[in-house]
């Protein structure tokens, strides 16, 4: 067997003779080490390093050059070293542990030269770096406190990165986090869960926020969260050599000590250490240098760098003309009046049509479906968030035509129906109120966030149900045909209060998403608002009197007079007010016994009453 050697700072000789070597049942030789005195041993020797972490490196060294059997031991000032190496923190169990190891071969990692024994750190790594995340719940809230204190010095830097496989990219971050393995942190469970100390390779975790607001939600997410998970703005990048670069002085830490260089070169020496460590460490017979892999495909890229770098972080993340420019065209083809818009107008306006006249839901939900008019509305939105012309003008004359053939068309249904009778589903659309307006605003906010998330766009159809935009336009084409503006206004405000509830909310949309700066965007905006409050002042009226009728209906629904009781009650708020009502009574009722609860009701009410009643008798 070889010799085995005990190696520690000469700060540490008191305990080394009292505590350590007692631990060991092997005989070990303790020696001092020093920098300017570094112990020498024969190649396959078992030496221990009790030792801080600033003597470690240079351990490691000469443990490559020399070919030790390294065993590295759970010092009080060796956290970095605990933390990279998954040491065990109990001294007596790391020994017992090292003693009965196997040499296992792994990989170091460099950077500029220097052993990095957990982390590589540059700008803010947050929690994204191994134990950057306490499982005290009171330890994370006050880290917590202290990044949303500071968060407006985050200040994103254009970097530059160039991989093993010649592959280059450029992006603004914040922060880059560089570790060779994730494991004996909460990084390795869902964000990098692939990683081995011996496989050839490191992870580099690129931290590129665009807003303040996306900064803030991850710090309130990892403070609930036990279980780190992967935020949108993080960029992974897995392999065997990185180069980064900005054409300025970068200032970075190594395990905590600050540093400063012009380009930071990290890569790694595979397989090069003889190590004798237990089975934490993640170590694997069949790890290989796999290939390089890249995640990056939603960090800042184009104008999105120029229009970061250097500068604070904005409140909400703006997104450049290169990265919805998919959305932009399919708003400008949803914009053009083609003929499958045509076609499925004059369809969806048609079936409309005959399900009011029907009064069938079913029917008119799938004219809801059918219809194509939440497409030209949703590019309106954007052209009033971006303040482009010709979006705007295509919107508005797609918008026109569609509203014009609708009432064309449910117009000449109107004439061709032997019938004029206000159906439940008509009546229904012809008292719009405050609670229409509010399905129309979150109806714009939806359908402008599914546009512009794809994973969203199957909401949809639940969208276009919801806010019912042709059952309305048909009703007042009916309400034309039958010469009714009563009918024909009802169902016009309807239609015009979902017309701009859904621009001014699927604006609002659109700006926090990013698309367009509130500079540009306040004067869509205030169109929209204003729009909207035009709107709202006859809905204000129609909501008053929804709910003076809903207090007359709870004020009377159920009460007792005498011998009778009133039961489902139907009101409308006129002067006076028109009462239907059925009353409940164990005998006939005659003309005075009626007019004593008419009576009764405006007393009550406080109101003059028009009463209709259906008088049920109830023998028990």
């Amino acid at each position: 067997m070889s010799d085995s050697f005990l190696l520690f700072d000469v700060d540490d000789s008191d305990d080394i003779t009292d505590k350590v070597l007692p631990l060991f049942s092997d005989n070990v030789l303790p020696k001092a080490w020093t920098a300017h005195d570094p112990a020498q041993f024969n190649p396959l020797s078992r030496v221990y390093a009790y030792v801080s972490d600033e003597q470690v490196p240079n351990i490691i060294n000469a443990a490559v050059k020399g070919d030790w059997l390294l065993a590295i031991l759970p010092h009080p000032n060796a956290s970095y070293a605990r933390r990279g190496f998954c040491l065990e923190s109990n001294l007596e169990q790391a020994i017992n542990a090292a003693e009965q190891a196997k040499p296992r071969k792994v990989d170091v990692l460099r950077c500029n030269g220097e052993i990095v024994l957990s982390s590589v750190v540059l700008g803010h790594g947050f929690s994204l770096r191994p134990g950057g995340q306490s499982h005290v719940w009171q330890e994370r809230l006050n880290q917590a406190w202290n990044n949303i204190r500071h968060v407006n010095d985050f200040l994103p830097k254009r970097l530059s990165f160039s991989t093993a496989n010649d592959s280059t990219f450029t992006t603004a971050a914040v922060g880059v986090v560089v570790v060779e393995h994730a494991h004996g942190s909460m990084l390795s469970r869902n964000i990098l869960p692939d990683s081995h100390s011996n496989d050839g390779m490191f992870h580099t975790m690129i931290l590129a926020p665009r807003s303040v607001m996306e900064i803030l939600i991850f710090f309130i997410k990892t403070l609930f969260n036990r279980v780190m998970k992967q935020p949108d703005f993080l960029g992974l990048v897995k392999t065997k050599t990185l180069t980064i670069s900005n054409n300025q002085q970068l200032d970075y830490e190594i395990d905590g000590r600050s540093m400063t260089a012009e380009q930071l070169v990290i890569d790694t020496e595979p397989r090069c250490l003889s190590l004798l460590v237990g089975e934490s460490l993640p170590i694997s017979d069949n790890a290989q240098s796999s290939k390089e892999q890249r995640k990056v495909s939603r960090l800042p890229a184009g104008e999105a760098i120029t229009a970061m770098a250097a500068k604070p972080l904005s409140l909400i993340a703006h997104a450049a003309p290169e990265e919805f420019k998919d959305l932009y065209q399919l708003l400008r083809e949803n914009a053009t009046a083609s003929p499958a818009f045509l076609t499925l107008m004059v369809l969806s306006t048609l079936l409309a049509s005959i399900g009011l006249y029907a009064s069938s839901a079913p029917v008119i939900i799938g004219a809801m479906i059918l219809a194509p008019l939440m497409a030209p509305i949703i590019s309106l939105a954007m052209a009033l968030t971006r303040q482009d012309p010709s979006l705007l003008i295509c919107s508005v004359k797609t918008l026109a035509t569609g509203l014009l053939m609708a009432l064309l068309f449910s117009s000449c249904a109107s004439f061709i129906m032997p019938m004029e009778v206000v159906t439940a589903e008509i009546a229904a659309r012809l008292s719009p109120n405050l609670l229409d307006l509010g399905v129309a605003v979150i109806s714009g906010i939806a359908g402008a966030y599914a546009h512009a998330r794809v994973d969203a766009a199957k909401s949809l159809a639940g969208v276009a149900i919801a806010v019912a935009l042709v059952p309305p336009l048909a009703v007042t084409g009916i309400g034309l045909g039958w010469l009714d503006w009563h009918v024909a206004w009802g169902a016009l405000l309807l239609f015009l209060t979902n017309l701009a509830g859904i621009v001014f909310a699927a604006s609002l949309t659109f700006l926090t998403l990013g698309f367009a700066p509130f500079t540009r965007a306040k004067k869509g905006l205030s169109i929209a608002l204003f729009a909207v409050t035009i709107v709202s002042i006859p809905l204000v009226f129609s909501f008053m009197r929804l709910s003076d009728e809903a207090k007359i209906i709870q004020a009377l629904e159920g009460e007792k007079i005498g011998t009778v009781i009133l039961r489902h009650i139907q009101a409308r708020a006129n002067e006076p007010i028109e009462l239907s009502l059925q009353i409940v009574t164990p005998a006939a009722l005659t003309g005075e016994d009626l007019d004593t609860i008419k009576e009764v009701v405006e007393g009550k009410l406080n109101r003059d009453v028009i009463m209709e009643a259906q008088v049920v008798i109830r023998r028990e």
